[in-house]
């Protein structure tokens, strides 16, 4: 079953409104609320150079679409605490950002950062570490994060290259319940140990995306 149809219901009907509805502008121009509510921590390219802001560069507009969506439906964590060391960006947290957006700016952004080409954090790997997420990944992720979290046509976003902070962090929230995730990634979360969700990011971050 494809990742699409996954989606809660409300978040799903809202994302197809947004296709119907909204012009879709050119992948290679940057729209307005890149520079007034991105670019502060994702960097205008979405090439963010902190372990704890993700790459969005190069992800699935549909995907990228959708968590704005989740963001405004507050059904993921908002990352108060990011905001409050970045003076330029005027919202309270995440949620409060993406509700501001309106339906138009949504598929723009989602539109310009897919457009653009993702590149693997710089970061150190333990490959002894590594090795073992991907025993854990071809045993429990490859399903639907096929070929080590690559492709952007996935629609689950890209991990590979991915920032480790950030995945390990998502991870936990995932584990705790405090993300929105599809029913059948649920049990496979709730197996992973602390050791096992640090394999996991070790071998993302050894990994580089797929595009086609």
């Amino acid at each position: 079953m494809s990742t699409r149809t996954r989606m809660p219901a409300t978040i799903t009907l809202i994302a197809l409104g947004l296709l119907l509805l909204s012009p879709l502008p050119a992948a290679a121009e940057a729209p307005q609320a890149v520079e007034q509510t991105c670019s502060n921590c994702h960097g205008t390219d979405g090439l963010s150079d902190d372990g704890d802001i993700p790459i969005i560069a190069g992800a699935s507009a549909f995907f990228l679409e959708n968590q704005l969506i989740i963001y405004k439906e507050e059904a993921r964590p908002c990352a108060a605490e990011e905001f409050e060391a970045v003076a330029e960006v005027d919202a309270a947290n995440h949620c409060a950002l993406a509700q501001e957006l309106a339906e138009d700016e949504v598929v723009a952004l989602a539109e310009y950062y897919s457009g653009q080409p993702f590149q693997p954090a710089e970061q150190p790997v333990d490959s002894a570490l590594a090795a073992s997420g991907e025993s854990i990944h071809n045993r429990s992720c490859d399903k639907c994060h096929a070929e080590a979290g690559s492709l952007d046509l996935d629609d689950a976003g890209i991990l590979a290259g991915q920032w480790k902070p950030y995945l390990i962090e998502q991870m936990q929230y995932f584990q705790a319940g405090k993300r929105w995730q599809p029913e059948k990634m649920q049990p496979e979360m709730s197996e992973l140990s602390e050791e096992d969700i640090k394999a996991l990011a070790e071998y993302y971050a050894s990994q580089g995306p797929k595009r086609f």
